[in-house]
C-alpha cells in the first residue's frame, strides 16, 4: 500500500493519480506501470524514458508518490487553481451525496423531485465541461504528433497485457481511443485552442440541446444502440456495499480491509475489488467486479470472506445491504 503522503491545496488529485499508477499496490510506480498508465500515444518510448528518469530524483529507478507530487506541482502553472477549485468540488459533492441518501426516503414527493432535478442538473453542468477539454486534448495531442514526425509513439500494442489474451489496454492511450472512437464531431486545432470560440459553440449545443428536450420531451444525444448477440452477450456481477464506519475503528477497519482485498484479488472469478472514501465523514463503498454471482457466493464462504464479514459486525454501524446488478461485459473490458 502507498504510504500517507500530506500534500498542498489542489495536489491531491495526484495521489489519485499515483494509486491508479501503482497496479501492484506497492507504494511505487515502476517503468513498466508508468509506461502503462501516462503513454498517451504522442511520447516516444525514449521521451517517457527521459520523463521518467527526470520524475525519479532518488535514482532508485522507481518513482514514489512524494516525486511524482514534487515534478507536477513546479508544472502546474494556471492548471493549480483548477485543481484546487476541483478538489472542492469532488469534496462538495460528496457531501451532497451523502447527505442526500440519508434524507431523500423520509422527503415528500415534491421535495424528491427538487433534488433529482438539482443532481440532473449539476451532472449537466459538470458533463458541459467534457467537450471542450477533450476537444483542446485531441487538438494539442495531434500538433505535438506532427511537430515530430520523426518520433514513434508507443502503441497500444506496445502496453498491452500479455499474461492472457484478450487482457486490459491500460493508461492514458485507451482513453484517448475511446474518445477518438467517439461519434461527437472534434473541432479543428485552431478552434479548440480558442477559448472564446469554445465557450461560444459550447452555450450553443448547450441551447440546442434544451430546445430539443422541450420540443420533443426525449433526447437521444450520446445514446449508443449496441446489438449484441443474446448467446454470447456474457455479463459480469457489480457489487456495491456502502458502509458507516463506528468512531474510532478505523485503523483496524482499514487492517480488515487491506486483508481481505489481498484474499479477494487472488480469489478465483474476481476480477476487481476497489474502496472509495469520502473526505471528512466515516463513509466508505466496497465496489467488487465478479465473473458471475456464483463465484462471489463461494468466495463469501471462504475464511477470508467469513473473517471480514465478521469484522465488519464491530467496526460498522447499522445493517449491512450489498447491491448488485449484471453489466454487459464489454463494458468492463472497455472502461479499463
Amino acid at each position: 500500500m502507498a504510504e500517507t503522503v500530506e500534500v498542498e491545496k489542489g495536489m491531491s488529485i495526484f495521489l489519485d493519480v499515483f494509486r491508479r499508477a501503482d497496479k501492484k499496490d506497492d507504494g511505487k510506480i515502476s517503468w513498466e506501470e508508468f509506461v502503462a498508465f501516462f503513454a498517451d500515444g504522442v511520447m516516444g518510448k525514449e521521451e517517457l524514458r527521459n520523463l521518467f528518469d527526470e520524475i525519479d530524483t532518488h535514482k532508485t529507478n522507481y518513482i514514489d508518490p512524494n516525486e511524482l507530487c514534487d515534478y507536477f506541482a513546479k508544472h502546474l502553472g494556471p492548471f493549480k487553481e483548477i485543481l484546487s477549485l476541483v478538489e472542492d468540488l469532488n469534496t462538495k459533492v460528496s457531501n451532497v451525496l451523502v447527505s442526500t441518501a440519508k434524507t431523500y426516503p423520509e422527503q415528500g414527493r415534491s421535495d424528491q423531485f427538487v433534488s433529482r432535478f438539482l443532481m440532473s442538473l449539476v451532472m449537466n453542468q459538470v458533463c458541459a465541461l467534457q467537450k471542450p477539454l477533450d476537444s483542446a486534448t485531441d487538438a494539442l495531442e495531434e500538433q505535438a504528433k506532427n511537430e515530430r514526425t520523426d518520433i514513434v509513439p508507443v502503441q497500444i500494442e506496445d502496453v498491452r497485457e500479455k499474461q492472457k489474451e484478450g487482457g486490459v489496454i491500460p493508461g492514458r492511450i485507451v482513453r484517448r481511443a475511446k474518445r477518438q472512437a467517439s461519434n461527437q464531431a472534434t473541432l479543428d486545432g485552431q478552434q479548440a485552442l480558442s477559448g472564446t470560440k469554445i465557450a461560444l459553440e459550447q452555450q450553443v449545443d448547450r441551447l440546442t440541446s434544451l430546445l430539443d428536450r422541450f420540443e420533443k420531451r426525449v433526447n437521444f444525444d450520446g445514446v449508443i444502440d449496441e446489438e449484441v448477440d443474446v448467446e454470447e452477450d456474457k455479463k459480469v456481477l457489480l457489487c456495491q456495499l456502502d458502509m458507516e464506519l463506528v468512531s474510532g475503528q478505523e485503523s483496524a477497519f482499514k487492517d480488515n480491509m487491506r486483508s481481505y482485498i489481498e484474499a479477494t484479488n487472488a480469489a478465483q472469478g474476481c476480477l476487481n475489488v476497489t474502496v472509495r472514501s469520502y473526505k471528512n465523514s466515516n463513509q466508505f463503498t466496497k465496489y467488487e467486479v465478479w465473473t458471475c454471482e456464483t463465484m462471489k457466493n463461494n468466495h463469501e464462504t471462504t475464511d477470508a470472506g467469513k473473517a471480514f464479514k465478521q469484522s465488519l459486525s464491530t467496526t460498522v454501524e447499522g445493517d449491512l445491504v450489498t447491491r448488485s446488478v449484471l453489466i454487459p461485459g464489454t463494458w468492463w473490458q472497455r472502461d479499463q
